[in-house]
């Protein structure tokens, strides 16, 4: 049976459709006439402005372009159904903590490099590519689905170069590690890391000494700065197979629950669903990121000043959600017990989240000890005699002379 329409995201669109329908009313768009042909990128930018989704006629369209017309859609995904996921039992951890490292180490290594690689072919001006893409993210995802606390662990260790780098790194992991615990298929995470990885890659068109500043922006300079969303847009749709997922996580992570965010002001479910886990994602991994113009906070503290604005600035249920994928003590993350020694968490507990595996970095006088030493918590609560040690509070990096970065663990 032959296709006389069929239904495409603003991402998929080419030159040479012929498009028959938007999503809206025609009143207020810059066509006069209900249906035209797509004549060049003028034309796609204004339908990226206007639609997330329209109907092209294959007839009426070229010819050149009814091979793609034609292939099967590809399919959605299934929606993560937030409340199971409050009852249901995350993905397990396939591997140990000890088992992954050297997997996660590897990966971690190549992904850095790559993901240099892509940032800095865009700021000469080449394109991306896909198949180089993939190769930074296939292996840290592949980790994060074995074991998430490996890949956090040794992140926390190390003091690489560049927020640029970092950041989109970090973003890639937390949007795999995020979906992996709402329960989203393969597919699924594979365009999260990806939108995780890309999410900013149009401040690679922003100037240099702008994204170095230390004080407050102009009017003019922010709204130089906010820009970037639409050049990580248009620099991702010249990409071959671009998905329409990645393009909504690029388009809408600075979108904000309460209207506030930027470029559209869109509010609640107006933000798509993927756009809404990058910013919370987002949120995260700059706030903890030490940047030139903010020192870092902990990952506990992040999590605190993130939950307070729930229902304001993320989405509650979702910010709920991301506070159990990660725990209320991140991996990374430094600890006063209730013995007085200050520990950092290696793993979590996926039954007892409160009571992690922490690596004992101090005595209880926070002296550092000589041999560090582990010590998971929930072991402490068992047997006969158990000495019931908890978690007092979250430490700040730097207190007592603590830097993870520095302890060569």
């Amino acid at each position: 049976m032959q296709i006389a329409e069929r239904e495409m995201t603003v991402a998929e669109l080419r030159p040479g459709m012929f498009v028959s329908r938007l999503d809206r009313d025609w009143v207020g768009t810059p066509w006069l006439l209900q249906g035209f042909m797509i004549q060049g990128d003028e034309d796609l930018q204004a339908l990226r402005q206007y639609c997330m989704r329209v109907t092209v006629d294959v007839d009426k369209s070229e010819s050149f372009v009814r091979p793609v017309l034609l292939r099967p859609p590809r399919q959605d995904y299934v929606m993560p159904d937030l409340e199971a996921a409050k009852k249901g039992v995350p993905r397990p951890v396939v591997v140990s903590l000890e088992e992954e490292l050297p997997r996660a180490q590897a990966a971690t290594d190549a992904a850095y490099s790559l993901t240099r690689d892509i940032l800095d072919s865009l700021r000469a001006g080449d394109r991306l590519d896909n198949a180089q893409i993939e190769a930074a993210v296939q292996p840290v995802m592949g980790t994060i689905l074995r074991n998430p606390d490996a890949y956090f662990w040794l992140e926390a260790l190390r003091g690489r170069d560049g927020y640029a780098y970092t950041h989109a790194m970090g973003c890639c992991a937390l949007m795999a590690a995020f979906g992996r615990h709402l329960g989203f298929p393969d597919e699924a995470l594979s365009d999260l890391a990806t939108g995780g990885l890309l999410m900013d890659i149009g401040k690679t068109q922003v100037a240099p000494a702008l994204l170095g500043r230390e004080g407050p922006l102009s009017a003019e300079e922010a709204q130089e700065m906010r820009r970037h969303v639409a050049y990580s847009v248009a620099l991702y749709d010249q990409m071959e197979g671009a998905s329409p997922i990645v393009r909504q996580i690029l388009q809408s992570h600075h979108e904000r629950e309460n209207g506030s965010g930027y470029p559209h002001g869109q509010a609640g479910d107006a933000i798509p669903l993927f756009g809404r886990l990058a910013g919370i994602v987002d949120s995260y991994d700059a706030m903890t990121s030490k940047r030139p113009f903010q020192a870092p906070v902990s990952r506990y503290e992040a999590l605190q000043v993130m939950y307070r604005a729930r229902g304001e600035l993320y989405q509650a249920d979702l910010l709920e959600q991301f506070v159990q994928c990660l725990g209320a003590y991140p991996v990374g993350s430094l600890v006063e017990l209730s013995t007085g020694e200050i520990g950092m968490v290696m793993a979590q507990n996926q039954v007892r989240r409160l009571f992690p595996r922490v690596m004992l970095l101090t005595d209880a006088d926070k002296q550092l000890l000589k041999e560090f030493r582990s010590l998971d918590l929930r072991d402490t609560w068992a047997g006969p005699d158990p000495a019931r040690i908890s978690i007092r509070k979250g430490v700040t990096p730097g207190s007592y002379g603590l830097d993870p970065k520095e302890l060569y663990l």
